[in-house]
């Protein structure tokens, strides 16, 4: 059964569909940012899973300059309301919480001989 999926405001199905094409249907995600302290109302926008190339650009700068580093987790990944997000701490450090929730690391199981 799927479910339907309202889209975030100011996203087209077009877009959704380019964006699909382009990073893979598995990798498109919306996540719901809390506008308020206290959770009340939330701002959904687009995002995309973190890839290799992204998380490497990403941990280069996170020792060095980690805003530089969260600035690239956000140009890469933030696929709309990206003007919004960064004109407001609290959208943006949200967003950023997202995208690392994202990054797809796996644990292993290790095991004695």
């Amino acid at each position: 059964m799927s479910v339907k999926t309202e889209l975030p405001a100011g996203v087209t199905a077009e877009e959704v569909k380019a964006w699909k094409e382009r990073y893979g249907d598995d990798k498109i995600k919306i996540a719901s940012l809390p506008i308020d302290d206290d959770g009340n109302d939330f701002l959904d926008v687009v995002v995309r899973v973190p890839d290799r190339k992204t998380v490497s650009e990403f941990e280069k700068w996170v020792d060095k300059n980690p805003d530089k580093a969260k600035e690239v987790m956000i140009n890469a990944c933030l696929l709309s309301n990206k003007e919004k997000v960064k004109a407001n701490d609290g959208l943006f450090f949200g967003a950023f919480d997202a995208l690392v929730k994202l990054m797809p690391i796996r644990t292993a199981i290790i095991k004695n001989l």
